[in-house]
C-alpha cells in the first residue's frame, strides 16, 4: 500500500463498511478492541521501529513522513524523531516524539505519536511480529504507511559495500507526478548506480546516478546523503532499518520518498512462470490526468515471451476486468528487465530485489502513462484450501459515490473453506469506522485471479502463494486496492 492515496489525490473507502460501526471524527477512537485471537499482545511491539508514509491533506497538498518511535512494550511511545515534508512549504525536521499504543491479540493497534508540530494518531495491523501496515486517524489527513522493526544501529551500518534496489515516488520541482526505480551501490560514503525514471509521463533510461552519505546513522538510525538521478541532485534523510533495508525522504523542497532494498543474487534463468503486480500511479487521457490502479498477472516463458497475461483495472472509475494481453521482455541483466505488453501498462521496466521480486515502473510513448508498483513471483498449485490461517489487509482508494479518501486496516481469519471472519479498522468521508465485525468469502483459482468480498464490497485477487495476493475492487465506483498478508501465529 504504497503512494496510493497521492496518485489517487482525493480518496473515500466508505462503501467498503457499509452502515456499520461509523463515529463522526470529532474525537479520536479509543485503541482496538475484539478481534480473532493470533496471539498477539501489547508486548509483541517492542523496540525501535521505522515508519514511514504518504498521503494528502484536506488542502490538497500532499506529504511525507518518516521517522523512528521505541516502543517499551508496556505501551508507551518512550523516544522517538520524524521527518514531515508537504508540496505546500511544510518542512518538520528531527522533531522529538513520544505516545502511546496498544495492541489487540489479532494484531489490531493504534499509535499515538506527540511532537511539537503536533499528535498523528495511526490505527494499524501487524503483518508479522517486525512488521505492520497502517493509517492515519485525522479529519485533515489522508494517510497510509507501514513501520518495521529496526536492528541494532552501529555507525557502520551503510558503510557496504552493498547494492540497493530503489524506488522512489512523489511529485518533481514543478510538483508533477514523479516515480523511479534502479539500484544503487553504496561503498564507504560513495554512492552510485543505474536509475530508471519518469517524470511527468516523460520516461528516460537508465541514467546514471551518483551521490554521498553525507553523515553515518545516529543512534535512531538517521542520517543523510545526496543522490542526483541524470544530472539532478537532490538531498535526502535516509533511516536505517537493517542490512536489508532503508527509507528516504527528500529534504530541499522537493516531495519525492522511497526506499531501498539489499539487493539478493539473481539468477536471470527463474525469471519464468507466473508473476503477480500490482501498480498505481497516473493516466492522461483526452486532456485529463486520471488515477489508475491495475493489479494483474503475467505468465513468462523464461526466454522473452509473455505467455499469457491478464489484468483488472480502473481509470478514473471505469473498469476493466479480466482483460487478457501479451507481449514480450527481456530477461533481467544485472537485475533489470524490461517488458512491453499489449495493456495499460505499454512498457515496464523493472529491477529485481530477488529474483521473486522486482520493483516496476511503467511508461508509454505517448508520455500520458507513470505508474510504479511491486512484481512478485506466482507459486503454482494455488487452491482455496491453501489459504488458510490469519490474514492482515490494508485496502485504500477512491470512492465515487459518496466522494473522498478512505483507508482501512483488518485482520481476518479464513478457513480454508472460502469464507473470512475479522474485524476492520477504517477512516471515511467524515467517519472513523472502529472495530467493526465483517465477514467475506474467497475462492482461489489455479490461476490465482479469484473473484471475492469483503465486507460487502467485490474484489478480485490474485494470490501469489498461501500466504499474500493483491487485491482490486472490481465496482467501477470504487477506485480500491490493497495487500493481504498471512500473520504467524505468535
Amino acid at each position: 500500500m504504497r503512494n496510493i492515496l497521492s496518485f489517487l489525490s482525493v480518496a473515500a473507502l466508505a462503501a467498503l463498511v457499509g452502515c456499520g460501526g461509523g463515529s463522526n471524527t470529532v474525537s479520536t477512537p479509543s485503541g482496538p478492541s475484539g478481534g480473532n485471537n493470533v496471539g498477539f499482545s501489547t508486548g509483541s511491539v517492542k523496540g525501535n521501529y521505522v515508519f514511514s508514509a504518504s498521503g494528502v491533506y484536506s488542502n490538497g497538498n500532499s506529504f511525507a513522513t518518516a521517522g523512528v518511535f521505541t516502543a517499551d512494550g508496556d505501551g508507551n511511545v518512550t523516544a522517538g524523531v520524524r521527518d514531515i515534508y508537504s508540496d505546500g512549504g511544510q518542512k518538520v525536521q528531527e522533531e522529538s516524539v513520544t505516545g502511546t499504543y496498544n495492541l489487540t491479540t489479532d494484531g489490531r493497534g493504534q499509535v499515538t505519536l506527540k511532537g511539537s508540530s503536533g499528535t498523528a494518531v495511526y490505527r494499524f495491523v501487524m503483518r508479522s511480529a517486525t512488521e505492520a501496515t497502517f493509517f492515519q486517524f485525522s479529519p485533515s489527513a489522508d494517510t497510509t504507511g507501514r513501520f518495521l522493526l529496526q536492528s541494532t544501529v552501529t555507525s557502520t551500518a551503510l558503510n557496504g559495500p552493498a547494492t540497493y534496489v530503489v524506488r522512489l515516488d512523489g511529485e518533481d520541482s514543478s510538483t508533477a507526478p514523479y516515480g523511479a526505480v534502479g539500484a544503487l551501490t553504496i561503498t564507504g560514503s560513495s554512492v552510485t548506480g543505474t536509475v530508471d525514471q519518469n517524470d511527468s509521463g516523460t520516461f528516460s533510461a537508465q541514467l546514471a546516478a551518483s551521490g554521498s552519505v553525507a553523515s553515518t546513522p545516529d543512534t535512531y538510525g538517521r542520517g543523510s546523503m545526496t543522490l542526483s538521478i541524470g544530472g539532478t541532485s537532490h538531498t535526502y534523510d535516509y533511516y536505517w532499518v537493517s542490512s536489508n533495508e532503508i527509507e528516504l525522504i527528500c529534504t530541499d523542497g522537493t516531495l519525492v520518498y522511497g526506499y531501498a532494498d539489499l539487493q539478493q543474487p539473481s539468477n536471470a534463468g527463474t525469471f519464468a512462470g507466473g508473476e503477480v503486480f500490482s501498480l498505481s500511479g497516473y493516466s492522461a487521457t483526452s486532456g485529463s490526468t486520471l488515477a489508475i490502479l491495475e493489479t494483474g498477472l503475467v505468465t513468462l516463458d523464461g526466454a522473452g515471451t509473455v505467455t499469457s497475461g491478464v489484468e483488472d483495472y480502473n481509470v478514473g472509475g471505469a473498469y476493466t476486468g479480466n482483460a487478457s494481453f501479451g507481449g514480450s521482455y527481456v530477461v533481467p541483466s544485472s537485475g533489470r528487465w524490461t517488458a512491453t505488453v499489449t495493456a495499460q501498462a505499454t512498457n515496464m521496466v523493472g529491477w529485481q530485489i530477488s529474483s521473486s521480486q522486482s520493483v516496476v515502473l511503467t511508461y508509454n510513448s505517448a508520455g500520458t502513462l507513470l505508474e510504479t508498483g511491486t512484481l512478485r513471483a506466482q507459486t503454482s498449485g494455488l487452491t482455496t484450501a491453501g489459504v488458510s490461517g490469519n490474514y492482515a489487509v490494508d485496502i485504500s482508494g477512491y470512492n465515487f459515490d459518496d466522494p473522498g479518501d478512505v483507508e482501512s486496516t483488518a485482520s481476518y481469519s479464513a478457513d480454508g473453506l472460502g469464507a473470512l471472519t475479522g474485524t476492520m479498522d477504517s477512516q471515511t468521508p467524515g467517519y472513523y469506522n472502529t472495530n467493526v465485525a465483517e465477514t467475506g468469502q474467497y475462492a482461489i483459482s489455479s490461476t490465482g485471479r479469484s473473484t471475492t468480498t469483503i465486507a460487502g464490497a467485490p474484489f478480485v485477487l490474485y494470490a501469489v502463494d498461501g500466504t499474500q495476493g493483491y487485491l482490486i475492487s472490481s465496482d467501477p465506483n470504487r477506485m480500491y486496492q490493497g495487500r493481504m498478508v498471512q500473520q504467524p501465529v505468535q
